[in-house]
Parts: structure tokens; C-alpha cells; sequence
């Protein structure tokens, strides 16, 4: 009982004794502590997003300037295969008529499509095609007969047929789908389509580019409404800026003129403005030169607004075009 009395008392003693060298922390040192422990890990949050952002931002114009170049080996290669190229896309071909070439065509362009390149191009037969397959399993003289049959004929030999290709500029906005400044539209009016090729079925509006009737420099549309067959190849170009136009080298000529970034330069003497204001030679091969640039900038976008920083350097390409079908020597 006495041991057990002590030990009680010596508990107790513990309990009760002071400490006059400790104390607890007062509110005013743990609003100081909480403020600058905000201050530095805000500080350490706020360069942990601007290293992402920066980050992100360089993908986004590696991305681009990656698009661009695509975008503009994909013109030149398109444009390499051009039979004929116009001086304009707005050419006049019938001056008597005042008919121009884009005038002729049906829902193309729209209202803020501006046309920039317009070319005709000789489109192979793809062999691996289920259509074309057909085509070639089945005899002209068994399946035509007439003018059918001769175009059959000639179409196997051939094994392609003459497409009218245009390029065009489509300024974006926030009630689209498209990013970027603005995009690159591809217009095109083949002669045929896939599924009618076994049929021989011409698209509407169409016309044979050569002939006793017709010609490339003065192509006159067929019957029927040409439909609006157009795909986008980029939508992050850039926008022109006011004032600026295009530069083209001595000799050439600049379609569109108003256009600082995106726009060709067709070399003057293989092509005429006016079909008769100059005649076209043979062998003379027509030279093209395609300026492009891109813009990283986007409205609303995440990361931030990238200013003039998210321009590009403008891509130049140039190719020739060896072409000289349907061209006549000069008078």
C-alpha cells in the first residue's frame, strides 16, 4: 500500500509540473507561416504551368510548321502534275462572253474563299480501285457502243483523265470547327467519279478539256451543276496582313496579288492573263513558285494567346511543270 501511495504521488507530481521554457505556437505565427508556405508553393505551382505552357506551345508550333511543309510538298506535287496551269484562277476564257473560268463553276467558291492556284491535272486510274477494276475486266465493244465506246477505248489507253484542281484560302472563325488562323481548301472537278467510272458517267458541269470545241485556256464548262468537291488541307495558315501584297521574282506573275501569305507566282510567257492577248508555245514549260506561311495562333485556345511569336517563316517551293499538251506554237 506505502509503494503504491508513493508511486501515485510521483505520478501526480509529473503531471503537474511546468515547463516554463515551452509554449505553443500563437495564431499570429500560424497565419505567418500559412501565408508564406501559400507564397511559395503559388510561386513553385506558377513556374511548374509556365514551363508546361511553354512546353506545349513549342509542340504546337513544330506541329504547325510540320503542317505547313506537308501542306506546301503536297501543292508542288499536285502542281507537278499539272498539264496546264492558269495565270489566275479567275482567268477570262471567253473574252466576247466575259466568261471567266471560277464563274463557270457551281457553289464554288463561297463567300470568304479566296482562290489562290487553279490547274488542270492528268489523274491515273488506280488499279487497286474496285470501279476501276471493273472497268478494265469489262470489253468496250460488249459494254458501249458509239461515242461510249470509243471513250472507253481511248480511256484504256490513256488510263487517266483531265481534272480541274483549285486551291483557295478560307478565313476561320470561332463558329467553326477549324483551329487556326485560316485554311487551305482543294477544289476539284474530275471527269469522272469512282462510282460511275464503270458507266462511263460523267460528272455534271464537266467538259473535255481538248478537242476541236474546246481547250485548256478556254475551258467552257458542260451541262449540268458542277458539285462542290473540296477538302481541307491545313487549317492553321496564317491571315494576310493589311497593306501587304505579293512578291513575286521579275518575270512572273502573282496570283493572288493582295496575298503576303499564301499565294503563287506563275512565270509570264507560258501562261496568258487574257487568252488573247499572247499565244503559248510549244515546249514552253510554265514555272511555279508557292509561298506559304503558317500561324500557331488560335482563339480561346489553352495555352495562352501566342501573339506575332506564332508566326512562321514563309515556305517557298518551286517546281516546273513539264507539260506541254495542247499547246500551240505561236503565230
Amino acid at each position: 500500500m506505502v509503494k503504491r501511495a508513493a508511486l501515485s504521488r510521483y505520478i501526480t507530481g509529473l503531471l503537474q509540473t511546468t515547463y516554463p521554457n515551452r509554449r505553443g505556437f500563437t495564431l499570429i505565427e500560424l497565419l505567418v507561416a500559412i501565408v508564406v508556405g501559400s507564397v511559395v508553393v503559388g510561386t513553385l505551382l506558377f513556374l511548374v504551368v509556365e514551363l508546361l505552357q511553354i512546353n506545349r506551345r513549342e509542340e504546337v508550333l513544330t506541329q504547325t510548321q510540320q503542317d505547313m511543309r506537308r501542306a506546301i510538298d503536297y501543292i508542288t506535287r499536285d502542281a507537278g502534275e499539272a498539264i496546264y496551269i492558269y495565270s489566275t484562277p479567275d482567268a477570262v476564257v471567253d473574252e466576247g462572253a466575259g466568261t471567266t473560268l471560277l464563274g463557270q463553276l457551281d457553289d464554288f467558291p463561297r463567300a470568304g474563299e479566296v482562290p489562290v492556284l487553279a490547274f488542270w491535272r492528268l489523274d491515273s486510274l488506280d488499279p487497286n480501285n474496285a470501279n476501276v477494276q471493273t472497268f478494265f475486266n469489262n470489253a468496250c465493244s460488249t459494254t458501249f457502243s458509239g461515242v461510249k465506246e470509243n471513250e472507253c477505248e481511248t480511256l484504256k489507253i490513256r488510263q487517266g483523265y483531265y481534272t480541274l484542281v483549285v486551291y483557295a484560302q478560307q478565313q476561320n472563325t470561332g463558329n467553326d470547327i477549324w483551329g487556326g488562323k485560316s485554311r487551305i481548301i482543294r477544289y476539284e472537278l474530275p471527269k469522272y467519279a469512282s462510282s460511275g467510272l464503270p458507266s462511263l458517267t460523267i460528272t455534271p458541269g464537266y467538259a473535255e478539256p481538248t478537242g476541236a470545241t474546246n481547250d485548256f485556256q478556254n475551258w467552257i464548262k458542260g451541262a449540268g451543276t458542277t458539285p462542290r468537291n473540296v477538302s481541307v488541307l491545313t487549317d492553321y495558315l496564317d491571315d494576310p496582313e493589311a497593306g501587304q501584297t505579293a512578291t513575286c521574282p521579275t518575270g512572273y506573275l502573282a496570283t493572288p496579288a493582295n496575298s503576303n501569305n499564301f499565294y503563287a507566282c506563275v512565270l509570264e510567257g507560258t501562261t496568258a492573263a487574257n487568252p488573247d492577248d499572247a499565244d503559248l508555245s510549244v515546249g514552253s514549260n510554265q514555272t511555279l513558285i508557292v509561298f506559304l506561311r503558317g500561324n500557331a495562333d488560335m482563339e480561346n485556345s489553352p495555352i495562352g494567346s501566342f501573339s506575332d511569336a506564332g508566326k512562321l517563316p514563309t515556305l517557298r517551293s518551286e517546281v516546273l511543270i513539264r507539260g506541254v499538251l495542247d499547246k500551240q506554237p505561236g503565230l
